[in-house]
């Protein structure tokens, strides 16, 4: 109150002035956006509490992140084309010892992640037949191979690598896709079908992600005053918020990094993710529309709460999910000439 009294009076006391109003505008205008980059803050404090890994923590987020960020350097390596050497003496050694974390820590051996690591390390012991460990190593590499091999029977459906599979005559179809994906925001009373949003989300994990640990989390919400309360806080649904059955926050769990250095990584990975989800819905009849999240750190906070989402996982955007009403109608939004955002480089 007093703030804005000051100001009134400094600005009434410069109108005759326009010069100095004019000065006095910028001022307040960079004051301004000095201001926001207190966000930052919270974006740092977050960092240093969730994305740095440590052997004390062992939770699953962690040691699941931590086990796919190892084994798939292996799965990487025996892709590479070319002559072949002998590879991969450290994640090898970092795989089987969070194996054996796993096995401690009593996670299900039957999970993808698990069994994912087992079938690389054994795809892994077959590539040393042909490009053995040197003598000072190989003792140890065996070792830590044969124990973790042993926890399983074969898999065949985790074996890796695999051939490289060539799609053909899908290019109509997506491309139609991506002509007729619009934001939608007139939606009909028809529920979302849960299993239909299952699979839509089952189609989306196949995102590619750094080091294929898969960061992002969906919450989704069914309950009209939750979604009332969630909706309250993001300032881009205003008219057709009250139409939806069904939200999704699309969320990254920061757990999923090992330092602060891939600060932007959870950005990116659920960007790739939520792309694939719009696509799958939209493949499945269902429309959506993307709400950003541009919020305040208290504002995020304050979503974390009403919506139960868990403090380590940072949100990177909502979801409105239904199915448009029969008459909705959809922004063309023309998009720029191809020419005018790609440049070519070497040609």
């Amino acid at each position: 109150m007093l703030k804005s009294m000051l100001l009134g009076s400094v600005d009434w006391a410069v109108k005759p002035f326009p010069s100095v109003q004019h000065r006095l505008t910028d001022w307040k205008t960079n004051v301004k956006r000095w201001a926001k980059l207190k966000y930052f803050a919270s974006d740092v404090v977050h960092a240093k509490r969730f994305m740095f890994w440590s052997e004390r923590d062992s939770s699953y987020a962690k040691l699941s992140s931590e086990l796919l960020f190892q084994f798939h350097k292996l799965e990487k390596g025996l892709c590479i084309p070319g002559k072949k050497r002998f590879f991969g003496r450290d994640p090898v050694i970092a795989t089987c010892l969070l194996v054996k974390r796993w096995q401690e820590r009593g996670f299900s051996m039957q999970d993808p992640v698990f069994i994912g690591a087992v079938e690389t390390l054994r795809a892994y012991r077959t590539r040393l037949d042909e490009t053995p460990a040197n003598a000072e190593d190989a003792p140890l590499i065996h070792r830590l191979l044969s124990s973790c091999l042993s926890l399983t029977t074969e898999a065949p459906q985790f074996s890796t690598p695999q051939a490289h599979r060539r799609t053909e005559g899908a290019a109509d179809v997506f491309d139609r896709l991506c002509r007729d994906r619009r934001s939608v925001r007139s939606y009909a009373s028809i529920v979302v079908p849960l299993p239909l949003l299952h699979e839509a989300i089952a189609t989306a994990q196949l995102s590619p992600s750094a080091c294929n640990r898969q960061p992002w989390r969906v919450h989704v919400y069914r309950d009209a005053a939750q979604i009332k309360q969630m909706l309250a806080l993001q300032n881009g649904n205003s008219g057709f918020g009250h139409l939806l059955s069904t939200l999704l926050v699309i969320c990254a769990d920061s757990r999923s990094f090992f330092d602060a250095s891939e600060r932007h990584e959870p950005y990116v990975d659920a960007g790739l993710f939520a792309m694939s989800l719009i696509l799958a819905l939209q493949a499945r009849g269902l429309a959506s529309c993307c709400l950003n999240w541009c919020v305040a750190p208290d504002v995020d906070a304050e979503a974390h709460a009403r919506g139960e989402l868990p403090e380590h996982e940072k949100v990177i955007m909502y979801l409105a999910v239904g199915y448009a009403s029969p008459d909705a109608l959809v922004p063309r939004s023309p998009r720029r000439d191809v020419g005018s955002m790609m440049t070519i480089h070497g040609a």
